[in-house]
C-alpha cells in the first residue's frame, strides 16, 4: 500500500505541478508513462485501501471515548505525554478519524480518477468537477499524511515500534490504550 501511495503521490505531483516538479517525469519514463503509472497504481492503492477497510473496520467503530478525544484533539496533539481517555481502544479517536478520512477519500479518488481517465466519454462539466475534486483532495490528504507520519514516529512515543514490528509493550498498551488493554483480559 505504501509503495502504491508513493508512486501515485510523486507521479501526481510531477504531472500536476509540471512547472515546478516536471523534472521528475523522466524518472517515470516520461509524461505518458507517468500518467499510466498514476492510474494503475492508483487503482492498486484503491484495492489495498479496500483490504484495509475490511481488516480494520471493526476496531475503527466510533465510541464516546473517541468523541472526547477529538473534542480535545488540540491538547492531545500538543502534548504527546497526555493520557488518552480511559476507554480508548485499539485506535484512539484521532487514528479513527484519519482511518475513515482515508477510506472515504480513496473512494472519491477512485471515482474521480476513473472519470478523469475516461474524460472523453463524460460531459466536460463532470470531468472538470472530478479533476478539481481529485486535486484538492490530494493536497488535503497529503497534509494529513504528514501529520500521520509525525504522529506515527515521534509524535506519540512507542508508536514507531508498533508500526515497524507490529507489537507494543504491555506498559505502552496499559497507558496509551487502556480500554484495549482491559479488553485483552489485562488488569492494572
Amino acid at each position: 500500500m505504501a509503495a502504491c501511495f508513493i508512486i501515485v503521490m510523486f507521479t501526481g505531483l510531477a504531472l500536476y505541478w509540471r512547472s515546478i516538479l516536471g523534472w521528475m517525469l523522466p524518472m517515470f519514463g516520461g509524461k505518458e508513462t507517468a500518467i499510466n503509472l498514476h492510474f494503475w497504481f492508483g487503482l492498486g492503492l484503491g484495492f489495498f485501501t479496500l483490504l484495509l477497510y475490511f481488516a480494520w473496520r471493526a476496531v475503527a467503530r466510533w465510541t464516546p471515548a473517541d468523541t472526547h478525544f477529538v473534542k480535545h484533539l488540540r491538547q492531545y496533539a500538543a502534548s504527546p505525554s497526555q493520557l488518552p481517555p480511559p476507554e480508548t481502544g485499539f485506535f484512539n479517536g484521532g487514528q479513527k478519524l484519519y482511518f475513515w478520512s482515508v477510506i472515504l477519500s480513496m473512494a472519491v479518488f477512485v471515482v474521480t480518477g476513473v472519470v478523469w481517465w475516461y474524460r472523453k466519454d463524460v460531459p466536460q462539466n463532470v470531468y472538470a468537477v472530478c479533476r478539481t475534486t481529485h486535486r484538492i483532495l490530494a493536497v488535503i490528504m497529503s497534509g494529513g499524511l504528514l501529520v500521520h507520519i509525525y504522529k506515527a514516529s515521534i509524535g506519540e512515543p512507542g508508536t514507531l515500534r508498533s508500526m515497524i514490528g507490529g507489537t507494543v509493550t504491555r506498559e505502552w498498551a496499559r497507558i496509551r490504550r487502556p480500554g484495549w488493554f482491559r479488553d485483552l483480559g489485562n488488569r492494572d
